[in-house]
């Protein structure tokens, strides 16, 4: 038996599908507690906040 074949998806939907770059304004304290996780993680500040914000809303 054939798989069903997925249709190709508009090329609108797959452009709003990618990642979007957002600015946002934070206390000094947070950024500096953000500062010295990525450093210790190894990784950015905004992907940093990318993961803790995905994570917030997953819970």
């Amino acid at each position: 038996m054939n798989a069903p074949q997925t249709p190709n998806p508009n090329p609108r939907e797959v452009l709003t599908r990618t990642p979007k770059r957002i600015s946002i304004t934070v206390a000094w304290e947070t950024c500096r507690r953000l500062q010295e996780r990525s450093d210790k993680e190894g990784r950015s500040i905004s992907n940093l906040a990318s993961f803790l914000l995905e994570q917030g809303l997953d819970q």
